[in-house]
């Protein structure tokens, strides 16, 4: 169960992905993609028409207005950052917004104080590696702290951010495995060594955990993310955020070889960091690049002598994980 010498806030999942910006509350996951743009005022220039991009949800945050997730970059110029340094920053902001909204457990404003919130924050292991840069990036999340009000799609909305936990990513996907939805943890967990392949918008993530430590030397992570793969297959000089809607709708298939120089190359960062995969009790491929490359890389790894565990949503899974850290182990 957990910790009942909390809550008096909401806790909220965060996982602030340059693929996918998602939220998790009670249970419950909320993403859309990490895409932000500033619309075009253009009046009653499409009377008669219908407006591209209409699915984007439009956030209204202090001064700013923003198109946010699918089909936002048909209503403006993409305003979306990979610099973790902009996760303060209003349309990264509004992004966190809108799925708060989008996941229907934040209630709209009211006469009510704004909903006080305890948020568990995932970060990428190469930037928390760089111990500088992390400290720097962990110290610009206190901003996020205090009261935000705001409105999506016209419904307004208070909320007041009171604690900010931040994590590693893989840590997510750790816990969502290792505890269900009761908290309840699995047999022998203590004595299971566990490891983690993240394959996000950017990077690719290892962690091990054994006995809820971190195997330091097992961890490590590379540039290889769905990024990769998008560049490998772009060729029209388009952004690769639509690239990426693309490959999400299946309107952009890659063809075996691009998927398997890509898998290539994420195998080759794993052997970095881990030499043989027999060992661990259990390896949890998760993040959009494990959804993408699917079946291929669940045959690959159970070739290599991997017990594999493969989620069911692979996107969702870290942000699951870091609600229940947060429900387990964020103190008032």
């Amino acid at each position: 169960m957990p910790n009942q010498s909390i809550p008096q806030y909401l806790v909220v999942g965060y996982d602030p992905g340059f693929g996918n910006t998602s939220v998790c509350i009670k249970g419950r996951t909320s993403s859309l993609q990490t895409a932000v743009s500033r619309p075009h005022a253009i009046g009653l220039a499409a009377i008669g028409m219908k407006t591209a991009g209409s699915e984007a949800l439009i956030v209204k945050l202090a001064d700013h207005t923003f198109c946010v997730g699918a089909g936002s970059w048909l209503r403006g110029e993409p305003q979306t950052s990979m610099d973790f340094f902009s996760l303060v920053t209003p349309p990264r902001l509004a992004l966190q917004c809108a799925a708060l909204a989008q996941s229907g457990l934040i209630p709209e404003a009211s006469k009510r104080p704004p909903v006080e919130l305890g948020v568990v924050i995932g970060l990428p292991v190469p930037l928390l590696q760089d111990t500088a840069q992390a400290e720097l990036v962990i110290d610009s999340l206190r901003a996020l702290k205090g009261e935000h009000h705001f409105e999506v799609n016209d419904k307004r909305y208070e909320i007041n951010i009171k604690k900010i936990k931040v994590v590693a990513q893989p840590v997510g996907a750790y816990m969502d495995w290792a505890f269900d939805d009761d908290f309840n943890a699995r047999p022998h967990l203590h004595r299971a060594e566990v490891a983690v392949m993240d394959i996000g918008m950017n990077t690719l993530d290892l962690y091990v955990v054994q006995g809820n430590q971190v195997l330091e030397r097992h961890i490590g992570g590379a540039e290889v993310g769905v990024r990769r793969l998008l560049e490998l297959v772009a060729a029209d000089g388009r952004d690769l955020v639509e690239v990426d809607a693309d490959l999400r709708s299946g309107r952009l298939k890659p063809t075996s070889t691009q998927l398997n120089a890509w898998l290539s190359e994420i195998l080759a960062a794993t052997k970095r960091s881990w030499s043989s995969l027999k060992r661990f009790t259990a390896v949890i491929p998760t993040g959009g690049g494990a959804l993408v490359l699917g079946e291929r890389l669940r045959q690959t790894l159970a070739a290599k002598g991997a017990a594999i565990h493969f989620p069911a949503d692979p996107i969702a899974a870290n942000v699951r994980g870091f609600w229940k850290y947060g429900e387990k182990y964020l103190s008032a």
